[in-house]
C-alpha cells in the first residue's frame, strides 16, 4: 500500500516539475520560427525608421528634439541604447525582436497554464509561434507595432498573477504604459479595458503606469525635452489626424467576394503580403480571394462581438483569463483604424485568434464543452504550425540573395526588394559618398540612410501627411548644401503625394536637382538618385496648375475638335509632374492664355515611355512629335519642335527662348503630332511644363 501511494504522489509531482518546461520550449519554439525569418526582407519604411532614429540617438541626437517622430520613445530609445552596447548594426535589432518572441510567447502560454487552461494554452502559443511565418515580415521586424504586440502577451501574464498580488499589479500598469510608450493609442486601451487587474489591485495598477509615465517625464526633463516630448505626443498627432495619409476606409464586408473601387484600386494595400509575393500585384482576384480577405478583416470584430455576447447570462460565467486577454485584443483591432491597411490587421489577427480560443472557457468547467473547446484548439494549433512551416519553406526558396550592400544582410523576398532598383540606389551612393555625408531621402525610404552610411540632416525620417508647414522650412534649408537626393516614384497615400504634400520642397527639388545622369534607368526604377544641377530659375507660370483654365483639343486631320472634360490626374515620375494632353487620330493639345514676363523661358521635359494614374497606366502614343507653339489672334507660329522618336526610360528636356515675346498676350500651345493615325482616343503627356525666369 505504502508503494502504491508513494507512486501516486510520484506521478503527481512528476508534472508539476516538468511544468516550467512546456513555456520553456514553447519559447524556444517562438525563438526558433523568429530566427528562421530574421534574415529576410529589409523594410524601408517600417524598420527603417526605427533603426535610422536609433542609430541617430546612439550617436547623441536627441529623440523628439532633432529626430521628429509622432510614436512613443520606447522602440527608437531601447534599439539605440541596444546599438550604443552591440553596435549599430541590423542585426542587432532582429535578435531583439527573437528575444521578445520567446519571451512573449512564453508568457502567454504561461498565463493560461496558471488561469488551469490546457488545450487552449497549447494552441495559444502555436498561434504567436506561427505569427513570424504566416503573417511575415511585421513580426520579425523591430517596429513600435511589433514591440506593442510582445509586450502584450506580458501584460496577459502580468494581469493573471496580478488577480491576487499587489505586485504583480503594479507590473501590469508598468506594462501598460510600456505599450503607451511605443504605441499610444493601443496601450491607453489596454489600460481602459483591462478588467480584470483594475479590479483585484487597482492602485497597484495605476501606481506602476503612474511611475513609468513620471519617469519618461523626468528623464526628458532632465534633458532638456520635455516640451519637445510633448510636442510630439500630443501636438503633433492631433495636427496629423487631419493629414490623407492617415485616413483609409475599411475594406467592404458586403456584397462577399467583391470589392468596392476603393480597395481594389489600393489592393496592394489591403491583401495579405504573401498573396502578393505569391501572384503579384495586378493579377485579378477570384471571388473566393476576395471573400477570405474580407472574412480576415471581420474577425478581429466578430470575435470583439463574441466576447460581449459571452458576458450574456446563458452562457454562463466566462473565465477571468478572457476578459484580461480581451483587453489585449480590443486594443490590437483599434490599429484598424483610421487606416484598415493589411499592416494593421496583421496586429489584430493573433489576439483575436486567441481570444476565440479563450471564449469557452468558463468558470463551471463542465466536461463537455471543455472537450470541444480542447479538440477545436488541437485543430487550430496543428492548422497553423503545418501552415507555419509550409510557408517558411516557400519564403526561403524565393527570397533572393542579400543585396542592400553590407550594412543591410537581408535577403529579400518582395518582388520590388528583389528587382534591382533599391540595390541600384545604394551601390550608386555608396560609391560617391563621404562616410557620413549628409543626403535627402524625400519620400518613405529612411533605411536607406542607414544602408548608406549617410547622415539625414533634417529631423524628419519620412513624411508627416498634414503638416507642411512644420517641415518644408527645416527641408529646404537642408537642401540648399546637398550633393544627393533620393526620390521614389510611388505616389500613394500610404507613401505620401510629395508633390502635394509638400509643394514648396517639390518646386525646389525641380528648379534645382535632376535625375542623376550616370544613374541606370531601366524598367524596375522605381526608385533613383537625384544629383545638384544647373539652377533652372524661378517659376513665372506653372503650366500643371494651370491647366484647368486650358482649352483642350484633339487633331483630325486638318481639322481641330475641342474636348471637355479633365484628362486623368497622372502621378509624378522621375522628377517631373505628366501633364495629360488628349491625342485624338493625328494628336492634340492642350491651348494656355498667357502673359509672357522679361526673361522668360519655356521648359518642359518629353518622351517618357510610360506614366500612371490612380487606377491606369499609359503608354507613350507612337510617332509623336512634341510642339510648342505661340498664337496670336488664332495663328500660331511654331517656336520649337521635337520628334520624340522611340520614348525611354527618361525625360528629354524640351526649352524655348520666349524673351522675344516678353509682354505679349498670346495662347501658348502645347501639342502632340503623331505620324501615323491613331483608332483611339488616348493621351500624351509633357512633364512639369512652365514658364521660368533665367538668372535664377
Amino acid at each position: 500500500m505504502a508503494s502504491a501511494e508513494a507512486r501516486q504522489r510520484a506521478d503527481a509531482v512528476a508534472p508539476r516539475a516538468l511544468a516550467p518546461l512546456a513555456p520553456l520550449a514553447w519559447g524556444l519554439a517562438a525563438a526558433a520560427a523568429g530566427a528562421s525569418v530574421a534574415p529576410l526582407e529589409p523594410s524601408l519604411l517600417e524598420e527603417g525608421i526605427v533603426v535610422h532614429a536609433a542609430e541617430r540617438i546612439a550617436s547623441g541626437e536627441h529623440l523628439f528634439r532633432d529626430i521628429l517622430l509622432h510614436t512613443g520613445p520606447l522602440p527608437y530609445e531601447l534599439l539605440g541604447r541596444l546599438f550604443r552596447i552591440f553596435g549599430a548594426r541590423i542585426e542587432v535589432a532582429r535578435v531583439a525582436v527573437v528575444v521578445l518572441q520567446a519571451l512573449g510567447t512564453a508568457a502567454l502560454f504561461a498565463a493560461l497554464r496558471r488561469a488551469g487552461l490546457r488545450a487552449q494554452a497549447h494552441a495559444a502559443a502555436a498561434v504567436w509561434v506561427a505569427a513570424p511565418l504566416l503573417l511575415f515580415p511585421l513580426y520579425s521586424t523591430f517596429f513600435y507595432s511589433t514591440l506593442a504586440s510582445y509586450l502584450a502577451l506580458l501584460v496577459v501574464y502580468a494581469g493573471v498573477r496580478a488577480l491576487g498580488s499587489t505586485a504583480w499589479a503594479v507590473a501590469t500598469g508598468a506594462l501598460v504604459a510600456a505599450i503607451a510608450l511605443s504605441k499610444q493609442t493601443t496601450g491607453v486601451l489596454i489600460a481602459g479595458a483591462d478588467r480584470g487587474a483594475r479590479r483585484a489591485r487597482a492602485l497597484g495598477y495605476a501606481a506602476g503606469g503612474a511611475a513609468v509615465a513620471l519617469a519618461t517625464l523626468a528623464l526628458f526633463a532632465a534633458r532638456g525635452d520635455l516640451g519637445a516630448l510633448l510636442f510630439a505626443q500630443i501636438g503633433l498627432p492631433w495636427a496629423m489626424g487631419g493629414g490623407s495619409g492617415f485616413h483609409m476606409p475599411f475594406i467592404n464586408l458586403w456584397p462577399p467576394g467583391e470589392l468596392d473601387v476603393f480597395t481594389f484600386r489600393n489592393s496592394p494595400m489591403y491583401f495579405p503580403f504573401l498573396y502578393l509575393v505569391r501572384y503579384g500585384m495586378w493579377e485579378p482576384f477570384s471571388d473566393a480571394t476576395v471573400l477570405a480577405v474580407q472574412l480576415l478583416y471581420a474577425l478581429p470584430f466578430a470575435v470583439l462581438a463574441a466576447s460581449a455576447l459571452r458576458l450574456l447570462p446563458p452562457f454562463g460565467r466566462a473565465h477571468p483569463i478572457a476578459w484580461i486577454h480581451g483587453a489585449v485584443a480590443l486594443a490590437m483591432a483599434a490599429n484598424l483604424f483610421p487606416r484598415s491597411d493589411w499592416g494593421h490587421l496583421v496586429v489584430a489577427l493573433p489576439p483575436a485568434a486567441v481570444q476565440l480560443l479563450l471564449l469557452p472557457a468558463g468558470a463551471s468547467r463542465r466536461p463537455g464543452p471543455a472537450r470541444v473547446a480542447a479538440a477545436l484548439a488541437a485543430v487550430l494549433a496543428a492548422g497553423v504550425l503545418v501552415g507555419g512551416v509550409r510557408t517558411l519553406t516557400w519564403l526561403r526558396s524565393v527570397a533572393g540573395p542579400p543585396s542592400f550592400g553590407p550594412r543591410v544582410p537581408l535577403r529579400p523576398v518582395s518582388e520590388g526588394y528583389r528587382t534591382p532598383a533599391v540595390p541600384r540606389v545604394i551601390a550608386y551612393l555608396r560609391e560617391r559618398v563621404s562616410p557620413g555625408e549628409a543626403i535627402f531621402v524625400a519620400r518613405q525610404e529612411p533605411l536607406l540612410y542607414f544602408a548608406t552610411g549617410t547622415r539625414n540632416p533634417t529631423p524628419f525620417p519620412g513624411v508627416l501627411p498634414g503638416v507642411p508647414d512644420l517641415q518644408e522650412d527645416a527641408i529646404l534649408e537642408a537642401l540648399g548644401s546637398l550633393r544627393f537626393v533620393v526620390m521614389s516614384d510611388i505616389d500613394q497615400a500610404i507613401h505620401a503625394y510629395y508633390s502635394q504634400e509638400l509643394p514648396r520642397v517639390w518646386r525646389h527639388l525641380e528648379r534645382h536637382f535632376e535625375v542623376a545622369a550616370d544613374f541606370p534607368l531601366d524598367t524596375d526604377s522605381w526608385i533613383v538618385v537625384l544629383r545638384r544641377g544647373p539652377d533652372r530659375g524661378a517659376t513665372a507660370l506653372d503650366l500643371v496648375d494651370a491647366a484647368p483654365g486650358a482649352r483642350s483639343w484633339l487633331r483630325d486631320g486638318t481639322r481641330r475638335k475641342e474636348v471637355g472634360g479633365s484628362p486623368p490626374r497622372l502621378l509624378p515620375r522621375r522628377l517631373r509632374r505628366p501633364l495629360a494632353v488628349p491625342v485624338g487620330r493625328l494628336g492634340g493639345g492642350l491651348d494656355f492664355p498667357v502673359e509672357v514676363p522679361d526673361g522668360a523661358v519655356f521648359q518642359a521635359d518629353v518622351g517618357l515611355a510610360s506614366v500612371t494614374s490612380l487606377t491606369a497606366r499609359y503608354g507613350h502614343p507612337p510617332g509623336a512629335t512634341a510642339v510648342v507653339s505661340a498664337g496670336r489672334a488664332g495663328v500660331f507660329e511654331e517656336l520649337a519642335a521635337l520628334p520624340i522618336g522611340e520614348p525611354g526610360e527618361r525625360w528629354r528636356p524640351l526649352e524655348v527662348d520666349l524673351s522675344a515675346l516678353a509682354g505679349e498676350r498670346l495662347t501658348l500651345r502645347l501639342e502632340m503630332r503623331l505620324a501615323a493615325p491613331l483608332e483611339n482616343v488616348t493621351f500624351a503627356w509633357w512633364g512639369s511644363p512652365r514658364i521660368a525666369l533665367r538668372g535664377g
